[in-house]
Parts: structure tokens; sequence; C-alpha cells
């Protein structure tokens, strides 16, 4: 049966109150998706309040690179620890990992880590067809996504399986301040559901000038809620490639050696700029040099800064914490 979309959602009306019309329904399956629709349906009809936030434009998919990170007030703090085509690897804690498009919202597509009985667990989920995508985003979008997802017994090797949808929305823009700073967002919202039961539903405020979100809230249908504010973010200097650790480690050497307190030492490497300046210069009583210096690691327009110390050794500048007993020397 072919109907217009605005007429779907009364179709799965008539199939709730009218026992009748089941056949219309034809199977258990396709009477859960007119449920869907329904709730879908009349959702599109529910009335939208006024933005009263920022005018905001259309704010595209976030960019990442290998090293970016992500620091939250609760302790949370995740980093991108590999890229695999349109798949981002995030590094969660520890060894947990899970794999997701540039599209944060989006389902967990692969996700493992082991757990406190030194157990393996893993899963994974793929996007059903007819899935929708809410970005760019605007105010006022609404979406339905569904999911089949699996996870595996790490005991027995059997696999579960099992269908979730979830219903997305941009119902506000806002003005936020977090311990990061202050930004104008979108606020995202999503609602997760297995059948007809909520599971969860997660808030999430996107600042486009950061390129991720920097408030999230969580509510479960079992469980605490919960609620972080971003502290800190940009590229971490033990995360980033290889080869930007060593033009970061090469720049550090150059500017304590020749640089003037105050006067920076730049490179760049890919989307990643590189600034490194020293600010005081000391001599031991021993007679060592030591200096302390700000880096900063900028890469699409988030910016990571540390404050370190180097003393000057036969074998060039060594971060403090690394320095040999210089009370011998």
């Amino acid at each position: 049966m072919n109907l217009p979309n605005y007429q779907r959602p009364f179709l799965a009306l008539s199939c709730v109150l009218s026992l009748s019309l089941l056949g219309a329904c034809q199977t258990l399956e396709s009477f859960e998706d007119s449920l869907n629709s329904l709730n879908d349906g009349l959702g599109e009809y529910a009335e939208k309040t006024e933005n009263t936030g920022p005018a905001l434009p259309p704010a595209s998919l976030p960019e990442f690179g290998i090293g970016d990170a992500f620091v939250y007030d609760g302790g949370r703090a995740i980093y991108v620890a590999d890229i695999k085509g349109d798949r981002i690897v995030w590094n969660g804690g520890g060894d947990y990992l899970f794999e997701m498009t540039r599209d944060f919202t989006g389902p967990i597509l692969d996700w493992s880590y082991t757990d406190e009985e030194d157990q393996k667990r893993s899963g994974s989920a793929t996007l059903k067809a007819g899935s929708e995508n809410i970005w760019p985003l605007e105010y006022g979008d609404h979406v339905r996504i569904s999911t089949r997802s699996s996870n595996t017994d790490p005991v027995t090797g059997e696999v579960n399986e099992y269908d979730q949808w979830l219903t997305c929305t941009v119902p506000a823009t806002e003005t936020i301040e977090v311990p990061a700073g202050t930004f104008d967002t979108y606020v995202i919202e999503c609602s997760r559901y297995y059948k007809q039961w909520w599971m969860q539903t997660t808030k999430w405020w996107y600042a486009p000038e950061i390129g991720f979100y920097v408030k999230r809230d969580r509510s479960w249908n079992s469980g605490e809620d919960h609620s972080e504010e971003l502290v800190t973010y940009g590229p971490a200097p033990a995360k980033i490639a290889k080869s930007a650790q060593d033009l970061l480690a090469r720049t550090v050497q150059q500017s304590l050696e020749t640089n003037n307190s105050g006067d920076a030492k730049t490179a760049s490497i890919g989307a990643l700029d590189i600034a490194v300046t020293p600010l005081k210069t000391v001599q031991t009583d021993k007679g060592v040099w030591c200096r302390t210096y700000r880096q900063e690691l900028t890469a699409r327009n988030r910016t990571s800064s540390q404050i370190k110390s180097a003393c000057r050794t036969d074998d060039g500048w060594v971060l403090e914490d690394d320095v040999p007993d210089l009370t011998t020397q």
C-alpha cells in the first residue's frame, strides 16, 4: 500500500485502534513499524516553540585528526586514536576503543574493551536502510534512524542481535558557558527505543566553532542520569601522529636554543600548527641553564596549550621530568 507520508501516521493510528484493520498491518514487524511511523509522524505535527537562541548558519559534519582530544569535567577523556576511511577510531580510556563516522550522534559501529573480570567484550552496529541524516544541522530538523546491533558473549561466543531506532531533533540553539569557554551551540536531542520502549535520551550542545560538543546530558530508563561539560580540547602532544611528534620535538629544541623569551618558533605539518615560546630562563647554582616554555598545538580551530620546562645538557634540551641528576654535573 503506497500512501503519502502525511497519511502514514494516521494509518498506523487506525491499526492501533481497530483490530479489524490488522489485516492491513500484515505482520507484527510491519505493525511495529507502523507504531514507529505514528510516533515520528505525530512528532512532525507537534507545536514548535520559537527559537530564542543565536541565529547560526547550517553546521556541517565536524572534521577530526589523529590526536584530537576532549576532556570533560567528570574526568572522561577521549581522543582520536586512528582514522580508517570514513570511520573515526576513538579511545575512551584504557583499551576501550569505539568506531563511529564523523557523526557523533550516530551509533557506535564497532566497540571493544576488557571488563573488570579481564574478559574481552565487543559489539557492532549497522544503519538500516531508510535511516536519515541530521547533518547539516539546522534549527527544527527532525530525523529517524534505525539500527541493527549485536554483541558477543565473552564466555560462550554467542552473538546477540537486536534492532533499535532513534528519533533525533534540533530543538534550539543556545549560548552556554562551560569550563572551556562560552560557545554558541546547536542543541541536538536523540531518543533511543527498543521495540516500543524508551531506553535512553542524549542531549548534546554542539559548538560549530570547535567542531564538537561542549556539553552532554544523558538520561536512562534505568540507571543514573549523567551530565558533563568540556574542560579542555585540542591536539594531545602524546597522541598526534609520529611525524607530528618528531616535528614538535625539533621545534622545541630550536626554540629553546635560539629564541629569546617571548619569541615564538613556529612550524606546520598538514593541518597542525605548532608554536613554541620560551617564557623564562634561569641558571641553577650548578651552572645549568633551564628554560620554561609554552607549546601550542592548533588544528581544525582547536588549540591545546602546555607549560613545560627543559634544561640544557650535552645532548640538547631535555624536558625537566627527563633530566638526569643535574647536581652531579
